[in-house]
């Protein structure tokens, strides 16, 4: 598999667990240990296991400097997944700065 395609893998792991993780924030009480343990953030922690092991795995056939940009997108991949489950609203400026990192990634990626 292409490990730059990994590195956006990872990035939209790590973007679908955040997105868990405000699923669970009604369901969490500080005082109560067991309130952490609901599915959502489970599920999220779990997802976050799994891209880590992947940015690991891609990490000994890439630079880090170069592998690392991947995980930019994810500023990206929230911005949207926000907005289709938690019905966040996109600003003219959320879509702009989505653009900046997308060509920042592409500038770093041509070296």
């Amino acid at each position: 598999m292409n490990v730059l395609l990994i590195g956006f893998i990872c990035a939209l792991l790590g973007s679908v667990a955040q997105i868990l993780f405000k699923f669970s924030t009604p369901n969490i009480n500080f005082s109560y240990l067991q309130s952490f343990l609901n599915g959502y953030l489970i599920i999220g922690f779990i997802i976050y296991g799994i891209a880590f092991i992947l940015y690991i795995y891609a990490l000994r056939n890439i630079k880090v400097s170069i592998l690392y940009s991947t995980i930019a997108m994810s500023y990206v991949f929230v911005l949207f997944l926000s907005h289709i489950f938690l019905k966040e609203k996109i600003s003219y400026w959320n879509y702009m700065g989505a653009f900046l990192i997308v060509i920042g990634i592409t500038f770093i990626m041509k070296t």
